[in-house]
């Protein structure tokens, strides 16, 4: 009887000791699937430009984000010319609604694509230190589409001969209460560490498959361990976006950009974490076929 109670607390433990390694391998995973895009598509400036390239060649967005930028620049411009005179006001209106229409055209022309990078360059290096050692991120949010208004500044002064003077206009924009500063800086702390976690998964995936009373069973917990942390970590994500494209709301033209942004990023970052779902569903299926090919072939035997 004492033989047999040791037994069982032995196996308990053992139980106990895979259930655990399991969850921590889970975890190892969707940490280094995280981690790995963050550094791919946020963090490094080159994988950002890439995964947001479209707001480059995007004519419908960028039609948006310059009448934005030229409606609050000339709407407050023409404020200092009216006359109270309706057909005088009225012609100062045509010529506005002229200097977008004009304006809008120019900048969405394909000519005008190296602006449009210039933005996304400006934007990532405001908010992202390339290493902890340059320094700190800021605690909100900083969008910049200076270049945008820079160069919109020049065009409405050729066509109409009125300086509107986008860029004293606050188009550096810092979203309050976004408060990604302090997340941005742990990622690119934690980041240097990813090279780590593949390794750190594959040991105690290894511990889980040796300390299981049942091998096959294991992997399919292994599987399943993945599958829960990542979409733990693809929920936490998208809360995360939410939060801050809400706190982009205060002012159009950041909302405009950080809505497309993060669009595109929740979009790729989707298509990681399903990839990765999908090959931790793989090893829970080969852990299932192997427990019922097992069975059948103990009973057969």
């Amino acid at each position: 009887m004492t033989a047999q109670a040791s037994s069982s607390t032995a196996r308990a433990l053992r139980t106990a000791g895979a259930v655990l390694c399991g969850l921590l391998t889970g975890v190892a995973f969707a940490a280094w699937l995280g981690l790995t895009w963050v550094q791919d598509h946020v963090l490094s400036p080159s994988g950002f430009e890439d995964t947001a390239r479209s707001i480059v060649t995007d004519t419908s967005f960028q039609t948006e984000l310059v009448g934005t930028v030229l409606d609050r620049a000339t709407f407050g411009l023409l404020d200092d010319y009216r006359t109270g005179l309706d057909p005088v006001d009225q012609a100062l209106e045509d010529v506005r609604e002229r200097a977008v229409d004009a304006a809008e055209s120019f900048a969405t022309a394909p000519e005008q694509q190296g602006m449009w990078t210039e933005v996304l360059v400006r934007t990532h290096a405001a908010n992202v230190p390339l290493s902890p050692e340059l320094g700190n991120a800021p605690e909100n949010l900083v969008v910049d589409v200076s270049p945008v208004g820079a160069t919109l500044d020049q065009r409405i002064r050729d066509t109409i001969g009125i300086d509107p003077a986008l860029n004293s206009q606050g188009l550096t924009v810092t979203v309050p209460g976004a408060r990604t500063g302090p997340a941005i800086d742990a990622l690119v702390w934690i980041a240097q560490w990813r090279f780590v976690l593949p390794w750190l998964a594959a040991v105690l995936g290894i511990a889980t498959l040796l300390v299981a009373p049942h091998r096959w069973l294991a992997l399919v917990g292994l599987g399943l361990a993945g599958l829960v942390m990542t979409g733990a970590l693809l929920i936490t994500a998208m809360v995360a976006a939410q939060a801050v494209t809400s706190a982009s709301s205060v002012e159009p033209v950041a909302h405009l950009m950080v809505t497309e942004i993060v669009g595109l990023l929740r979009e790729s970052f989707v298509a990681r974490c399903v990839t990765g779902m999908t090959w931790v569903a793989v090893v829970a299926l080969v852990g299932v076929t192997g427990a019922v090919v097992r069975r059948y072939a103990v009973a057969y035997h």
